[in-house]
C-alpha cells in the first residue's frame, strides 16, 4: 500500500517505466477499469502499476501528438499518471479512458504553452486562437466553461458526421492534420480546407452568441 502523500513524480517514473520503451500495446488480462479504480481508491500501488500498463500507450499518443520533444511528452505522461493517482479518490470517473485523456490533454497543453511562451507558435494553439475566446487556449479547456459547453455541442450538431469526426480527431484527440484526414478517409487538401471552414464557422457561431 502507498499513502497518497508519498507518491511523487519519481515514484510514478519508476513505476510506469515509460522512458526507453517502444510503447507497444499492452494488454492487461483480467484487470478492468473498474478494478483499477477500486485499487486506486484503496491507495494500493498495484492500481498505479495496472493504470500505467493499460493506459501508457494512450497517454503517449496524446502527448506525442502535441509536443515535439520526446522528453517533454514522457514527463507529461508521468504527470498525467500522478494526477490520476492524486484525483482518485475523491473522483470516481464513469469512463476512465476519457477521464485520463482529459487530464493528459490539459497537462500537455500546459507544457506546450510554457514551452512556446510568449510566441505560442504551435499549430494547434494558433489554429484555435482565431476562433476561441482569448482566455482559453484549447477546445477542451473552453468546454469546461458552462456557457460554452452548450454552444460547442450545438455547433458540433450542425456538422456532418465526417466533419464532426475530423474536428474531434484534430482538436480533441490532438491528431496531426494528416492523421485526422486518414481517420476520416479524406485527402490532406480536403481535410485542411474543411478544418479552416469549420474554425470560421465556429468563430461566427460563438460571436453571434456573444461568447467571443
Amino acid at each position: 500500500m502507498c499513502d497518497k502523500t508519498r507518491i511523487t513524480r519519481d515514484y510514478i517514473y519508476r513505476t510506469s517505466m515509460i522512458r526507453n520503451q517502444n510503447f507497444r500495446r499492452t494488454e492487461v488480462n483480467g484487470v478492468t477499469d473498474e478494478e483499477i479504480i477500486v485499487l486506486l481508491e484503496k491507495r494500493d500501488d498495484k492500481g498505479l502499476s495496472e493504470l500505467s500498463k493499460k493506459f501508457t500507450r494512450l497517454i503517449m499518443k496524446i502527448t506525442r501528438g502535441i509536443l515535439s520533444s520526446q522528453t517533454d511528452a514522457e514527463e507529461c505522461a508521468n504527470d498525467t499518471l500522478l494526477a490520476v493517482w492524486n484525483a482518485i479518490p475523491p473522483d470516481k470517473p464513469d469512463n476512465l479512458a476519457a477521464y485520463i485523456c482529459k487530464i493528459a490533454r490539459r497537462k500537455t497543453l500546459n507544457r506546450l504553452r510554457y514551452n512556446t511562451a510568449p510566441m505560442r507558435n504551435s499549430d494547434l494553439l494558433t489554429e484555435l486562437d482565431e476562433c476561441m475566446p482569448s482566455n482559453t487556449c484549447s477546445i477542451e479547456e473552453a468546454a469546461e466553461l458552462s456557457e460554452l459547453t452548450e454552444a460547442l455541442n450545438g455547433w458540433l450538431d450542425t456538422l456532418s458526421e465526417r466533419h464532426k469526426r475530423l474536428f474531434m480527431e484534430r482538436y480533441f484527440n490532438a491528431q496531426t492534420i494528416e492523421e485526422a484526414a486518414k481517420s476520416c478517409s479524406m485527402s490532406l487538401t480536403a481535410a485542411t480546407t474543411a478544418l479552416s471552414r469549420m474554425r470560421a464557422s465556429l468563430k461566427t457561431y460563438l460571436y453571434e452568441r456573444s461568447l467571443l
